[in-house]
Parts: C-alpha cells; sequence; structure tokens
C-alpha cells in the first residue's frame, strides 16, 4: 500500500501472485472493485493494470472526496490485511510513505 503524507491511501501494488491462482484472482476481484468503485461512484481518475503485477493508482486532487476515498481504500486495505492473516505464508501486506523528500 502507497501513503501519502497524510497517511492516505494513494496506490496498491501487488507483486508475486499469480491469478491463475484462487487466491490471486481473489485480490485481482478486490482491486478491481476498488477501481470500480471509485471511477464509477466516485467518478475520480484511477489508473489500473491486472497483468503480472496489478497495480492501482488513485487522483486524490479533490479533497473534498478524502472521506468517500479514504472509506473505499481504507475497505481495502482491511481486505489485504484479512488475507494475510488468513494465507500468512502468501500474502504480506507492505505500506509504504510515498512522495515524501527527506532534506
Amino acid at each position: 500500500m502507497q501513503r501519502d503524507e497524510s497517511n492516505r491511501v494513494i496506490g496498491v501494488v501487488v507483486r508475486g501472485v499469480r491469478q491463475l491462482t484462487t487466491l490471486g484472482a481473489t485480490i485481482s476481484t478486490l482491486l478491481e472493485a476498488a477501481a470500480t468503485s471509485l471511477a464509477e461512484y466516485l467518478h475520480v481518475s484511477v489508473e489500473s493494470s491486472f497483468g503480472a503485477d496489478m497495480t492501482l493508482v488513485v487522483d486524490r486532487g479533490d479533497p473534498h472526496l478524502d472521506r468517500e476515498l479514504d472509506a473505499i481504500l481504507e475497505t481495502l486495505v482491511v481486505g489485504f490485511r484479512l488475507l494475510e492473516r488468513d494465507h500468512a505464508k502468501s500474502v504480506t501486506l507492505h505500506e509504504e510513505t510515498v512522495g515524501v523528500e527527506v532534506l
């Protein structure tokens, strides 16, 4: 999970999971559901890919949508944490802050 300097989720990168497995299909479905909700319900710009690496990047440019974006994206975090709990040998959730420059 990628977070901004305000600790808000701005993106997701999934590596090392094959979509042909049940776990990979589950992760792909979670990401696709979030991307679809963000794009169709909130009408925000979302970049996503569901290839070998799965990604989701959200445009957080409208501060009026922070609560709604947080609700969808933090639900995604909870979903990944549940998968991590149930598939501890296969899933590890890492969170990082991106875009912060340390001087």
